[in-house]
């Protein structure tokens, strides 16, 4: 399943996946016709918010296979990657339900490889019917009923649109963010994924931001400290080669 926007590098998945969608919220450029003469179904929903519009999906679309995997359109599967897909996808008797992904970004032509943004571990393989978004308007994460399991394999991150678009983009996030600690901290509605100092990647991180980050002083001087010190941020980034994709 692909979201959003372009689709120019998901062509590939038409051939290694048996159903691929692309669930667009009204771009403005050929996604439509590209995402069709590569055998995918295209399907207009209007924007719902990031969570809501990813269970949309999941609750609407014609989906028959017994794994599912979401892709945003500025995310691309590398080759390892697709080869531990297929083979997981292959068995019957897999006790995962949902597996986590890897995540590297490419910012302006450059691999972050430090500063807290690697390693990003994403759930967006499970099986359907498993796995669904918490109702959160930014920085969502899926919660998996089951057993979750780790892959080796990972996706790229390159959104491409230079910095304007990139600072533009976390101003909007900042907003969503603010809103969230609104609803959680003052008006005490929680729900989705249980913040835990004890449970796996996302789940810690999700608890420093609600119960560690709120108290702590001059927070701007720790997230500095936190990412460009003990994330080793002042290393300079490097160019990487890329494994091939499908």
């Amino acid at each position: 399943m692909a979201y959003r926007g372009n689709t120019r590098s998901r062509i590939g998945l038409a051939g290694r996946a048996s159903q691929v969608f692309v669930l667009d919220s009204g771009s403005t450029d050929d996604t439509e016709k590209i995402a069709r003469d590569a055998g995918a179904q295209f399907v207009y929903q209007p924007w719902l918010g990031y969570a809501r519009q990813k269970n949309w999906g999941l609750d609407h679309l014609p989906i028959t296979t017994p794994w599912v995997f979401i892709l945003d359109a500025d995310e691309t599967i590398t080759s390892p990657l697709a080869a531990e897909l297929a083979a997981i996808s292959n068995v019957d008797t897999c006790p995962e339900n949902g597996f986590y992904i890897n995540r590297f970004f490419i910012f302006l032509g450059q691999r972050i490889r430090h500063c807290g943004y690697y390693p990003s571990w994403n759930m967006r393989f499970f099986r359907y019917g498993k796995a669904r978004y918490e109702e959160r308007d930014v920085h969502e994460h899926m919660a998996v009923d089951g057993k979750v399991g780790y892959l080796k394999g990972e996706m790229e991150h390159n959104d491409r649109r230079g910095m304007e678009y990139y600072i533009a983009k976390h101003n909007h996030y900042s907003t969503l963010e603010a809103r969230e600690y609104l609803r959680l901290l003052v008006l005490k509605k929680g729900g989705g994924l249980v913040a835990s100092p004890f449970g796996g990647p996302i789940e810690r991180r999700r608890w420093v931001k609600e119960v560690v980050w709120p108290r702590l002083p001059a927070r701007w001087l720790f997230r500095w400290f936190y990412m460009y010190v003990f994330k080793l941020g002042f290393w300079t980034a490097q160019l990487d080669s890329i494994s091939a994709f499908f």
